[in-house]
């Protein structure tokens, strides 16, 4: 790693929901996320059921890429779950997600991304995660967590 300089970005974005607080928090766990996310398909290896602090699965993006995920925290009461997620040769990030109430039946969620780059190619990454990208991404989930609160499915992308 001779003259690799890492670069980290963090960026937050708070999103809005119609839906209480619990039933919107489980759809960030990574069972929950499944029903809404196109494509999210973790492979739970730690505990095999169970959504628990210190749970361990893997992810595989669209490009091959797989990721290796810890819940660092889980506090249902607070409705707060913090994940480290590893790609390896690329990246380390660190994901905070809070839901707390807006008003009757509204809930917003503050969801915060740190990512470190371990690579050069983590550098591109990090220097590709915009702020616009990010608030466009987070209204993407938005979109998304609101249309199965209210269809009870996933949104259908083309």
């Amino acid at each position: 790693m001779t003259g690799f300089v890492a670069r980290q970005v963090t960026r937050s974005h708070t999103i809005n929901f119609d839906g209480q607080p619990d039933e919107v928090f489980v759809l960030f766990d990574p069972i929950g996320e499944r029903k809404w996310s196109e494509g999210w398909n973790p492979i739970m290896i730690f505990p095999a059921s169970g959504i628990v602090k210190g749970a361990v699965f893997v992810t595989t993006d669209k490009n091959g890429s797989e990721s290796i995920w810890v819940i660092m925290k889980l506090d249902k009461e607070n409705c707060n779950i913090v994940y480290t997620s590893v790609t390896p040769s690329s990246k380390v990030s660190l994901i905070d997600i809070l839901c707390e109430p807006d008003g009757a039946n509204r809930t917003k969620a503050r969801v915060t991304y740190t990512i470190t780059a371990l690579s050069e190619n983590g550098n591109h990454y990090v220097d590709s995660f915009s702020k616009e990208h990010y608030d466009g991404w987070m209204m993407d989930w938005e979109r998304a967590i609101n249309h199965y609160l209210q269809y009870g499915h996933a949104l259908q992308h083309h």
